[in-house]
């Protein structure tokens, strides 16, 4: 049956026995991903965290339809409860499907799809089956940008002056998982929680970095993703001090898009597939950028970044403009990782963590 956020929020808190299957689709893939994570994060807590995720690929269930059926049949080895994820879900999946629904009562089903054409027989079904939740999302605009961070803020304690949720969406080119790292970024920041809530003002924004205009970063950040040693090593230091921290943040944001993107592209998509899939969501000048990038880094590389430049970021913050020179060594350290991939032929930059 159709379902809204509302009643995906409702889900996600408790998953009803008689739901076998949460379809999550629509343009902005963005919204279904971070309802995805949403939903996961509420029925992992529901079971006091235990709880086990077997991930599908959609692009398999073409040639094996009964995969999805007896994964979620499945017994659980250590007798958690279990969720099924399928991301890339097509309308080559409608077997699939269609055998979930015949088979015996299981474990839960959490898909994230694109956007179907029209008359696709999956979407009939999913829009029309009582035990399918399939919930549509659009892009949003900035119209949207008070009421969507409100929602998203509330629940970590934060409450949002004029201006503030208009910056943070177009500091996240509307991307609702990376305007919800931000928040909960900003969340710790001030110290927030539903308990004790806390106002989000431009100069809360100012002092880390989101207010910074970030055309000046374009350069560095297209340097150090593909590994251009020698244009990142002249533009780092030329940067001027107390850049640090826009930075690493603004390159943070990059890694999460990035991870996001990259999910297609283990999925069989090429890269430069995946990035123009996006339409105007990237900036036409960064597409080459990004597609480059995406052929260098793989998902474990990725996580292994963005854990490092957190752990700059936070050093930066502790000791003050002392540490640039470790957050300048990280940089350089990323570009080379990302240098070394290309220098092989092939994806996934070499963790080589170092000390920020």
């Amino acid at each position: 049956m159709k379902a809204d956020a509302a009643r995906i929020a409702a889900i996600a808190r408790a998953w009803p026995a008689d739901v076998r299957l949460v379809l999550l689709h629509g343009p902005d893939e963005s919204t279904s991903r971070d309802m995805a994570g949403q939903v996961t994060a509420g029925l992992g807590a529901g079971m006091g965290g235990g709880i086990t995720i077997t991930e599908l690929a959609g692009n398999t269930l073409r040639s094996d339809p009964q995969a999805l059926m007896a994964a979620a049949t499945s017994l659980s080895m250590f007798g958690d409860r279990e969720l099924v994820r399928v991301d890339g879900l097509d309308d080559d999946a409608l077997a699939a499907v269609e055998a979930l629904l015949e088979g015996p009562p299981g474990h839960p089903v959490l898909a994230v799809a694109g956007s179907f054409k029209k008359g696709s027989k999956l979407l009939t079904l999913a829009d029309k089956h009582p035990a399918i939740a399939a919930c549509i999302n659009y892009e949003a605009s900035l119209r949207d940008a008070g009421r969507l961070l409100a929602e998203m803020a509330a629940p970590l304690g934060l409450r949002l002056d004029r201006g503030v949720p208009e910056a943070l969406f177009e500091s996240a080119s509307g991307d609702r998982m990376i305007m919800r790292r931000e928040l909960e970024k900003y969340a710790l920041y001030k110290d927030a929680s539903p308990q004790s809530p806390q106002q989000l003002t431009a100069e809360d924004l100012a002092a880390l970095g989101i207010a910074t205009g970030e055309a000046e970063l374009f350069a560095p950040i297209a340097a150090i993703t593909t590994g251009d040693v020698a244009q990142a090593t002249d533009l780092i230091g030329r940067l001027p001090d107390g850049t640090a921290i826009p930075l690493l943040r603004a390159l943070e944001r990059r890694f999460a898009q990035l991870t996001q993107l990259r999910i297609e592209v283990d999925g069989g998509d090429t890269p430069a597939a995946v990035v123009e899939s996006q339409g105007k969501a990237i900036f036409w000048k960064e597409k080459p950028i990004i597609i480059k990038a995406l052929s260098l880094w793989t998902q474990p590389a990725l996580a292994a970044a963005m854990g490092d430049i957190l752990a700059a970021e936070r050093a930066v913050k502790a000791t003050g403009s002392l540490a640039d020179l470790g957050a300048q060594q990280l940089l350089l350290d990323l570009t080379r990782r990302a240098a070394v991939a290309g220098s092989r032929g092939r994806s996934g930059p070499p963790r080589a963590p170092i000390e920020t």
